[in-house]
């Protein structure tokens, strides 16, 4: 029976995290984090529209190597499926 004392702990310690969270309330975290922050609103960078412009096209090429690597990957499986269901049925 010596363990009578550990599962005594484990229960207090359970006990006492339950009442910990039981005062945790989201009305409180949110005023909190208010008025430890002392901002509300998000600030942006100013960018002018040369630089604008060279970010947009940036981001279409990235997006568009993205697509292609998608793509290739999706063609890919496919013909390996494909060519797997093949050999199976096939082969």
């Amino acid at each position: 029976m010596s363990s009578a004392g550990t599962i005594a702990a484990a229960i207090t310690s359970l006990r006492e995290n339950r009442a910990l969270l039981k005062k945790r309330k989201l009305k409180d975290l949110k005023t909190l984090l208010y008025e430890t922050s002392g901002k509300t609103e998000v600030q942006f960078k100013q960018v002018s529209a040369e630089e604008l412009r060279r970010i947009k096209t940036e981001i279409r090429t990235k997006a568009k190597q993205a697509a292609k690597v998608e793509i290739a990957i999706y063609v890919g499986c496919t013909v390996f499926t494909l060519s797997f269901l093949f050999w199976l049925f096939y082969g």
